[in-house]
């Protein structure tokens, strides 16, 4: 019995331990100011962009694999529905970007936490249903900055809008 406890105890102590030492790898690569370059080198950001975004379409996706390819290295993309209307890829600039989603209730005009995530991580979101309410809001921070924009469809003009800290990936022949 004493051996079965000891060799738990041994058993428990490794695993701490190599739990520790993968924290602070995770930890370290976090922390860097740079821009992901194996990820998302490619992507032409302007000094004082912070993200970037691309208009897939409206109720279905269009040339996503485009944006996977050259952006992303073929990378697994998570997807958050909020409404059936608008499609988005969102590439946050920075490794360690901290990330917040929320969801915009159009009769109470609450803000609705649904996604975070600490290491801002691209994603595809389906929003805005109704083209006068933006019903999602996008919040990160980075290094002492935050920002936070509704991607939306312009009815003035047909433009992606998208803020004035975002880059505009989207193909030009929509």
């Amino acid at each position: 019995m004493k051996k079965k406890v000891l060799h738990s105890l041994v058993f428990l102590f490794y695993i701490l331990l190599l739990s520790g030492c993968t924290l602070g790898a995770e930890g370290s690569s976090s922390s860097s100011a740079e821009v992901n370059p194996e990820k998302w080198g490619k992507i032409p950001f302007a000094d004082n962009q912070l993200y970037a975004v691309a208009y897939l379409g409206y109720q279905q996706v269009t040339d996503l694999d485009f944006y996977v390819e050259q952006y992303l290295d073929g990378d697994q993309i998570p997807a958050h529905y909020l409404s059936s209307g608008e499609y988005y890829l969102v590439i946050p600039r920075y490794t360690g970007m901290t990330l917040q989603l929320y969801q915009n209730d159009i009769e109470t005009s609450e803000s609705i936490l649904r996604f975070e995530d600490p290491d801002g991580q691209p994603f595809l979101l389906q929003c805005n249903a109704s083209d006068i309410f933006a019903d999602a809001v996008i919040r990160l921070s980075y290094a002492g900055k935050e920002t936070e924009f509704s991607p939306f469809i312009s009815l003035k003009d047909g433009s992606i809008e998208i803020g004035p800290d975002g880059l505009d990936l989207t193909k030009t022949e929509r």
